[in-house]
């Protein structure tokens, strides 16, 4: 049993697990403005689906997402309309995946990058294979990215989290796992087995006891509008920076 979603997006029901599937290999799954609706309404539907007990989000092909997609943004911005860009908020998944009343693990393999870790940490289990590797490039290209500096402000020591947001980094799964972005750290050959493990062992728990406690966490977990971001974008110096990396 799947849902109905956008060609990028699959989605999976197999006792009891709902797999959300990310796959644009010729971009290493850079998300859309459909990818991310298409993400927001296959988690919504799994939520209210009763034969679902658990959530799993994936990438495939070597990533789980490389973020927004850049060159479609560029697209906005260069069209007879630029200020569109703040209808961008519309699309985004972050907030369904985070309230949705059911746990959701993020299954990581390869690329998590940007907007894509932002995904990743609005569910509430991330594994990630020891191969993965991470960053918060948005600096680069002049963007300001609204949700990662107030979700890890309190949480990464601000020498890090810095040095991280302002340089774009890359970053091991092992440095994520000690700063609490990732939940366990496998290698790579043994990662669905782990992922099975603990859907499994959520599904042994009360499914009344887990929502009330997400509701719990949320409360001191707020998820801001972008409105940094998408202000930025509107900067000369961001579309100069997008049309190089277009260029490339």
């Amino acid at each position: 049993m799947g849902y109905e979603t956008e060609t990028r997006v699959s989605s999976n029901v197999d006792d009891g697990v709902c797999t959300i599937t990310i796959c644009r290999p010729e971009s290493r799954n850079a998300l859309t403005k459909s990818m991310y609706r298409a993400i927001r309404e296959a988690c919504t539907q799994a939520g209210a689906d009763p034969a679902v007990q658990v959530i799993v989000i994936e990438g495939s092909h070597g990533s789980f997402a490389s973020g927004g997609d850049l060159k479609e943004i560029l697209d906005v911005l260069e069209s007879d309309d630029p200020h569109a860009i703040l209808n961008y908020e519309e699309f985004l998944p972050f907030d369904a995946v985070r309230v949705v009343p059911k746990p959701t693990i993020a299954k990581i393999d390869g690329l998590c990058i940007g907007g894509g870790l932002t995904l990743a940490m609005m569910c509430d289990i991330v594994v990630a294979s020891d191969n993965s590797r991470f960053a918060i490039p948005e600096a680069k290209v002049g963007i300001i990215d609204g949700h990662m500096p107030r979700l890890l402000r309190e949480q990464v020591p601000p020498a890090r989290l810095r040095y991280w947001m302002y340089t774009g980094a890359i970053f091991s799964a092992e440095e994520a796992r000690e700063e609490g972005l990732v939940t366990k750290v496998v290698p790579a050959e043994e990662l669905d087995a782990a992922v099975a493990k603990i859907a499994n062992d959520l599904k042994k728990s009360s499914l009344d006891a887990i929502q009330g406690l997400k509701r719990i966490f949320n409360e001191v977990r707020p998820l801001s509008e972008m409105t940094d971001a998408y202000l930025a974008m509107l900067k000369p110096e961001v579309l100069d920076r997008l049309r190089q990396f277009k260029a490339r």
